[in-house]
């Protein structure tokens, strides 16, 4: 159900945003005013202590569909803000909690999340990149991580390092550290817009004070934080199956007699994207009441990516010729689902996991 809150969302990016989207898309610009001013509205603030119709897991999804709905690139980079602040929210560490977590609710600073690696790493599909060693007053951190979205000289991200075999720690980072280096990435054939960078850590001090999590709280940590992780990324694919739809209907004004003979129409679109909202919603008020179980969250993003992929087909599919254009937003949808298939936790990776805890 759509609130005022979440309609003045849709009307700004509607005005503020679609008019970028193929800059974003091409030239690789980063939206970040956009950005700041969706802060202003409380585009993140879903993720604080406030308890209204506007709070909670559930709206902030919302939130990131209402974005992907006009740009899905833009929509990955709210969903990085809103994962760094849902890590800030969720620690129990105050220090870290009260010098950071407004500041990224507002917008005023924008942040980004570097946890794929710690992702497929806890999932032994990958070496953990950054190594930890104890220092006075904290730890010393080396490594390099190859993507990490949403950051910048000025930004904020979260990224774990590894202090022995089977101990961690995550902390809060920003590019103007000392011992902070980001290089460009090569170019992507979508998201350019989304300030990715490849970041290298020189003997990086991370104060106790900028802890997320220690060695003896990261297990718990990790396993607090990863629903809402994977299920914000839905909003993602949400939002693009809209775009899709948009994009079925505007075929059917003239073709509609012919689309119908495809498989996935858009009546069963509209179908998928409402059960895959529900579903979602329903899990996240899950997570909110601490009854939330990992199997069924993977299950719901694998069932996500699979159907942005299949819609976006379709909307080409429903497109035909013209959807083949480089400029036409089926194109671009079409490169954006890709993404939301293959971003950590991809499709093979979640049906790894979904394997595992299956047995």
């Amino acid at each position: 159900m759509s609130t005022p809150f979440l309609e003045t969302i849709k009307l700004h990016a509607q005005q503020n945003l679609r008019p970028l989207v193929t800059k974003i898309d091409q030239e690789g610009l980063y939206p970040k005013d956009y950005l700041m001013e969706l802060g202003k509205l409380g585009g993140f603030s879903a993720l604080s202590d406030q308890k209204d119709e506007n709070s909670g897991l559930a709206n902030q999804i919302a939130v990131i569909q209402a974005v992907g709905r006009e740009c899905g690139a833009t929509a990955f980079s709210v969903w990085c803000q809103s994962a760094c602040a849902w890590y800030l929210y969720n620690t129990s560490r105050p220090a870290v909690r009260e010098k950071y977590l407004q500041k990224v609710l507002e917008g005023k600073v924008l942040a980004g999340t570097g946890m794929s690696n710690t992702i497929k790493h806890l999932s032994k599909i990958e070496k953990h990149l950054l190594q930890a060693e104890k220092v006075a007053g904290g730890y010393r951190v080396n490594g390099i991580l190859p993507w990490v979205s949403n950051i910048g000289e000025d930004h904020l991200w979260a990224a774990t390092a590894q202090v022995s075999e089977d101990q961690f720690v995550m902390f809060i980072v920003s590019g103007n550290q000392k011992g902070v280096i980001l290089n460009p990435c090569p170019q992507f054939s979508a998201l350019e817009g989304t300030n990715t960078f490849a970041v290298r850590f020189n003997d990086l001090f991370v104060p106790e004070s900028d802890l997320l999590a220690d060695i003896e709280e990261f297990d718990d940590y990790i396993a607090t934080i990863k629903p809402g992780f994977i299920l914000l990324q839905i909003g993602i694919g949400a939002g693009i199956i809209e775009g899709c739809i948009q994009i079925m209907q505007e075929s059917n004004t003239l073709t509609a007699h012919v689309n119908q003979y495809l498989d996935l129409t858009l009546p069963v679109a509209t179908e998928k994207l409402s059960s895959l909202k529900q579903e979602t919603s329903q899990l996240a008020q899950q997570v909110k009441e601490g009854r939330a179980t990992l199997l069924p969250i993977l299950k719901t993003r694998l069932d996500a990516a699979e159907t942005t992929l299949a819609v976006a087909q379709s909307a080409a599919l429903h497109a035909g010729a013209k959807g083949y254009l480089m400029r036409h937003s089926a194109q671009r949808r079409s490169r954006e689902a890709i993404f939301v298939a293959i971003v950590t936790p991809a499709i093979k990776h979640l049906r790894q996991d979904i394997a595992r805890l299956s047995a």
